[in-house]
């Protein structure tokens, strides 16, 4: 590859040649549909994932595919990429019919797929994860190292990420993780990229930065296909929004010309009037969460840290109280719900339920208090994935259902059941394994856990990440009923949106609490909290 003129962006230089010669799709004009599918079906057992659906993705073109969970939004991307072949329909990419039989064969085509849970190896440099399938080698056999790392070097500065290209990946943050993800498919010629939630673990800054790469990639001709459930990103980044409800297609709508309320309303196939989320995406008013009205303490803390991301923080938490904890990622809001929940070693200072003192050192303490706990890891903390979902809902309450050690399997059915009713957990079965529910469902599983624990305190950590539109108004409701019953809640979130429906929020930085604000102090645009957290 030859040396050549470079360019700014990001404020990072790029040898402009590196991106024309190595990375840029093959000629075409902006608006050619580069990949389809025809009337694409798909069924799994009891259920009919993909029922017809067709899709174009064009060049120089970012296209969301939305829905609610269960849609058939992840079905369709694993056909795209291989990973899933469809029981009809076909699959073209640059105008000829294909059949993918992996994802290896997907790739081959220009069809790159960077999904939530990256798909890099840990152990190897950030040069080698790239090159990682077609490591370049001289005339002897032997690898050319400097070609690798001067190569990879190029491509992560033009991304915007100047990372040392010898770092092992696993010492990275997760935006620089996505940079070399991207850098992967480039090196290897994509045309399509499809990106499922990216934004989903990264704090505000590093999504805007991602969302400059991205306008840069369409501007110079890729396809980008682009997942997510927050509307205000397909708005600020999509040219093209498809909407999937139950398997089927709905329609493709030019999003400079499409309210979010009609994205919604396609979604869900009904109008959001007098809802907390249909509220916030019209933006007449700013929402409440709870109803204001709070008894006596439920939960008391007094110097609670870990001596290394919280920092002596104290508070208390009243009986129907909603209370919010918000802060720019990786300020400590995670490792506080944990050090609340006997999830975090080393931890110290005083936690009081309902004025008594609880030596809370592991998890089993806290729910022996009346203590839940809906983690932001829910697939690794908050499930088994192979166990049932009615084993994963009774698993916390087992007491209720048994005398003498002999389970009342009857009782436990009809609780299930009415669980899985109450909170329109999708699912053929209570027996089907919660490993093979889409995530808004297992956090309805984990939600459902708690609820049946009949706990008084609920400890949620980004209750709603992941979770679609209907989802979310859902899990709202019951958050909201639990409070009314005289339940306490608090509320981790880094949305801000989400933090403003509560009573109060407490703003974190550093591991301390650096402001508290009552619902009436929240402006609309969450100004006061966002001064807080740079302060």
């Amino acid at each position: 590859m030859r040396e050549g003129s470079e360019t700014n962006m990001a404020n990072h230089s790029f040898d402009k040649d590196w991106i024309t010669l190595a990375t840029r799709p093959a000629a075409g004009s902006r608006g050619d549909v580069v990949a389809s599918v025809h009337d694409v079906c798909k069924a799994y057992p009891g259920v009919q994932a993909l029922d017809c659906v067709s899709l174009e993705i064009k060049r120089g073109e970012i296209h969301a595919l939305l829905g609610q969970n269960g849609a058939g939004k992840s079905t369709l991307i694993k056909m795209l990429s291989g990973a899933e072949r469809p029981d009809a329909g076909e699959l073209r990419v640059e105008g000829r019919g294909i059949s993918f039989r992996s994802p290896q064969e997907a790739q081959r085509a220009g069809i790159f797929t960077i999904y939530q849970e990256l798909s890099l190896v840990p152990e190897l440099t950030v040069a080698e994860n790239i090159f990682v399938a077609d490591l370049p080698r001289g005339r002897l056999g032997t690898v050319d190292w400097r070609l690798v790392r001067s190569e990879a070097a190029k491509a992560m500065a033009w991304l915007g990420f100047p990372v040392d290209v010898d770092a092992q990946v696993k010492r990275l943050s997760v935006a620089q993780k996505q940079g070399v993800e991207l850098a992967k498919a480039l090196h290897r010629n994509a045309k399509v990229v499809l990106l499922d939630e990216p934004s989903a673990a990264l704090p505000q800054p590093e999504v805007e930065r991602l969302f400059q790469v991205l306008r840069s990639l369409r501007d110079s001709g890729f396809a980008i296909v682009y997942i997510s459930h927050r509307l205000e990103e397909v708005e600020s980044l999509c040219d093209v929004a498809t909407v999937l409800r139950d398997g089927r297609k709905v329609g493709s709508f030019r999003v400079c010309e499409t309210s979010q309320t009609e994205l919604i309303r396609a979604m869900i196939g009904r109008e959001l009037a007098a809802s907390l989320v249909g509220d916030t995406s019209i933006g007449e008013k700013k929402p409440r969460l709870g109803s204001g009205v709070r008894g006596e303490v439920a939960l008391s803390v007094r110097e609670l840290g870990d001596g290394v991301a919280v920092r002596g923080v104290s508070f208390d938490l009243h009986r129907g109280e909603i209370l919010g904890v918000t802060g720019l990622m990786g300020n400590g809001q995670s490792e506080l719900a944990a050090c609340i929940f006997g999830a975090r070693r080393g931890t110290f200072g005083e936690v009081r339920v309902n004025g008594r003192r609880a030596r809370i050192r592991k998890p089993a303490n806290a729910i022996r208090s009346g203590i839940g706990f809906l983690p932001e890891e829910r697939k690794t903390q908050g499930l088994v994935l192979s166990m049932s979902i009615e084993s994963n809902i009774t698993m916390a309450s087992q007491g209720r259902f048994s005398r003498l050690s002999v389970i009342n399997t009857g009782k436990e059915r009809r609780l299930v059941d009415s669980m899985i009713e109450a909170l329109h957990i999708r699912t053929t079965s209570s027996r089907q394994a919660v490993g093979s529910l889409s995530g808004g469902n297992q956090q309805k599983v984990v939600l459902a856990k708690w609820l049946a624990s009949e706990c008084g305190i609920l400890i949620f950590s980004e209750p709603t990440r992941g979770v679609d539109v209907s989802a979310k108004e859902e899990m709202y409701k019951l958050i909201r009923d639990f409070a009314a019953n005289g339940g306490a809640v608090l509320i981790f979130s880094s949305e801000l949106p989400e933090a403003m429906f509560c009573d109060r929020v407490l703003v974190m930085s550093r591991g301390a609490f650096v402001g508290e604000l009552a619902y009436d102090e929240i402006d609309a645009r969450a100004d006061a909290i966002l001064n807080l957290c740079c302060s």
